[in-house]
């Protein structure tokens, strides 16, 4: 996502961060790239779809600052030779603490792969490069986390008009309300829909069961706007 400068320019999103560049092109495999956080944000390389998936769910969570993809961290065997490994995300939270995730489908996490990771993470976690360090796999992915990752994702991009009127009509409910009589109350349609899921991404909105979000899911003010 570009963001406008003050000079009134264009502004691209940020460099990748991490140690390793992703592959731009395959054949053999999905590559591609994502751009995540507020403005104009920083772009995240990406190297299969289940990356692609780790990085949606791991962005849009509430405690997540920021993700950063493919660390270089050198650990070493039990014979004390050292070795590379790139972990594929590095999810920093706002407290400041840190979880490592190696991002591989089930059939592929043989069990010499586990075995090296526990290693990588025993040896991680007592240097203090990180806090935790997990392996993410395709049964990791909550369709229900994924789909509302996703929509928020969508609406991302701040509305000068409708994000002000989906306040002020937040601002005076009362109790548990079901989303799609807010949207009617905005008087504007999808972007009064967009405004309100903003407002559940913010938090000042929250859902009263763990469901995808829709029109016809019961939300609750959680927070003054």
């Amino acid at each position: 996502m570009s963001d406008l400068s003050q000079s009134g320019g264009i502004r691209l999103p940020e460099l990748r961060r991490g140690n390793r560049k992703t592959q731009v092109g395959s054949t053999k495999h999905f590559t591609g790239g994502i751009v995540l956080g507020e403005g104009h944000g920083v772009r995240l390389g990406l190297e299969s779809h289940l990356e692609a998936n780790c990085a949606m769910v791991l962005a849009y969570r509430p405690n997540i600052k920021e993700i950063i993809e493919q660390v270089l961290f050198e650990w070493f065997d039990t014979f004390g030779e050292i070795h590379k490994h790139f972990i594929d995300f590095v999810a920093v939270r706002e407290d400041g603490t840190t979880t490592g995730y190696a991002v591989r489908p089930t059939e592929r996490a043989s069990q010499k792969y586990l075995i090296e990771l526990a290693r990588i993470k025993a040896q991680s976690i007592s240097l203090g490069v990180l806090d935790d360090f997990r392996l993410f796999t395709e049964k990791d992915v909550c369709p229900v986390e994924l789909f509302n990752a996703r929509l928020f994702h969508s609406v991302r991009r701040p509305d000068q008009f409708g994000d002000p009127v989906a306040k002020d009509v937040v601002r005076s409910m009362t109790g548990v309300v079901r989303m799609g009589d807010l949207v009617e109350k905005t008087r504007l349609d999808g972007m009064g829909f967009r405004a309100l899921v903003r407002l559940i991404r913010s938090g000042h909105l929250k859902t009263l069961g763990y469901e995808r979000i829709s029109h016809d899911v019961m939300v609750f003010k959680a927070q003054e706007v």
